[in-house]
């Protein structure tokens, strides 16, 4: 079986656990092989840091929708001409197709990219959250409308995404949603935020994040089933981020800043713990976020006593690396949220820190409300408040929320039986391209809104490639 993945950001280690999430549910379901032709931001990059090796069923591709088009940044005249193109180039796939005489004009990897997407069972569009207004929406448009031409639906695997309410995102993406067979969301909040623009709501779905589908659920069975407190290694870890979107701007930054300080004082002056800093966005020099930056940079402000018991590491790891390094933790601060999952499923505790309200959610699925820390309004008196409440009552927390990843996991996998009848009947047309793409597609395809886009603000240059 053939899959392709897109919109993938695997340069991040929570996006390319969400991948390979992804790729354990289909493994469960599909006896057959599968080869998943991922197409990501940066290939090259994820290549090498999963290599063919260690990930034999992976080929990376470039994304389509950041290769075939051209996008604004800042001014210029030659920003005025960059909708042209991407018009002309929507209307020569759509008129020649991949091998027609226009064809040409593309590039060989661009080619082989477009064949793989004909030839292609299933196109799925990965889990996170990059649908959302912070950024702008229009290279995942484009990834769909080039979908649409090809007469490939895409499965949505589970997404925190909305609301929508600019109204020209909502005229694109609605007939995007109506197409797709399957749409997995992560919360409930998210489904009310597309439930009026889907005419079939019966076919989205709420089901945990993909990632809980790695947990180990047998060292955490084991752990429950003892009744006895987990082993005390002495060690905390704390995932940090910069995010440009705080309440208050620099001075949110601060806030927060100073929260993360005030509970790595706390954990080495009163616990005599050792503090590590890591998380999953960093050691790639090629990608544009390095949470460990913003480690040092708190660590530099720490007091030298507190400091030498306190480290950063700004090494890179995969989801599986990252897994067993957490395992001897006592407990994790979290911000990043895949920091806080894969945290979880490994049976290691959290003290989460919310920046999207995706964090607030899962929160409460896995009784940990009372602990979380808002982004934007955290101090530290309150970061140290919730960190007390964690320490007295650690073993409670960590039974109370493990019980719940092993629901999470049960959840995540049953993605697989929801896929089960999609698989069913898309594998029979999955070479119906041409015509069934076209008729289906009639007015995403002559991209009627396009123009409309450019007026769009264009955001955060950077921020369109984090997204989990």
């Amino acid at each position: 079986m053939k899959i392709a993945v897109e919109n993938t950001v695997c340069l991040n280690t929570g996006d390319a656990a969400i991948l390979l999430a992804i790729r354990h549910v289909f493994k469960t379901i599909v006896q057959d092989d599968i080869q998943f032709y991922v197409f990501d931001s940066q290939p090259e990059v994820a290549a090498r840091l999963y290599t063919k090796k260690e990930y034999p069923d992976l080929e990376f591709h470039k994304l389509l929708s950041e290769s075939l088009f051209r996008y604004k940044y800042g001014s210029g005249l030659k920003n005025l001409f960059k909708p042209i193109y991407n018009r002309l180039v929507l209307n020569a796939l759509r008129r020649f197709g991949i091998r027609g005489v226009l064809g040409r004009l593309f590039s060989s990897s661009n080619r082989r990219g477009l064949e793989i997407y004909k030839d292609a069972d299933l196109v799925v569009t990965t889990g996170g959250t990059y649908l959302v207004e912070t950024y702008n929406l229009e290279r995942r448009l484009n990834q769909f409308r080039i979908d649409a031409i090809l007469g490939k639906d895409p499965v949505f695997f589970t997404q925190s995404l909305g609301p929508f309410n600019k109204s020209y995102n909502r005229q694109e993406l609605s007939p995007i949603f109506d197409r797709s067979p399957l749409i997995l969301l992560r919360d409930e909040r998210s489904r009310g935020h597309i439930v009026d623009m889907v005419k079939d709501p019966g076919k989205c779905h709420v089901v945990a994040d993909a990632v809980f589908a790695l947990a180990d659920t047998d060292r955490i069975g084991s752990f429950l089933a003892s009744g006895q407190s987990a082993t005390v290694t002495g060690r905390v870890a704390i995932s940090v981020r910069h995010w440009n979107y705080v309440s208050d701007g620099e001075g949110g930054m601060r806030r927060y800043i100073d929260s993360i300080r005030e509970i790595a004082t706390i954990l080495v002056r009163d616990h005599a713990k050792q503090v590590t800093f890591v998380s999953t966005c960093q050691g790639v020099p090629e990608y544009a976020h390095d949470d460990s930056k913003t480690a040092r940079a708190i660590v530099a402000e720490l007091d030298p006593e507190i400091a030498k018991h306190v480290s950063v590491d700004a090494s890179f790891h995969t989801p599986e690396q990252l897994m067993a390094l957490v395992k001897g933790f006592d407990f994790v601060v979290a911000t990043r949220m895949h920091m806080m999952i894969m945290s979880l499923c490994v049976g290691t505790p959290v003290l989460p820190i919310a920046y999207e309200f995706k964090t607030k959610e899962l929160a409460k699925r896995i009784g940990v409300a009372d602990l979380l820390l808002d982004i934007d309004t955290v101090t530290p008196e309150e970061a140290s408040e919730k960190l007390g409440r964690l320490t007295a009552n650690l073993d409670l927390y960590r039974r109370t929320s493990l019980q719940a990843v092993l629901e999470e996991h049960a959840s995540a996998m049953s993605a697989g039986e929801l896929l089960r009848p999609v698989i069913a009947c898309l594998a029979g047309v999955a070479h119906g391209a041409g015509k069934r793409g076209e008729q289906r597609t009639a007015r995403l395809a002559k991209g009627k809104h396009e123009d409309q886009a450019d007026r769009i603000i264009e955001g955060n240059r950077q921020d369109h490639r984090e997204q989990v």
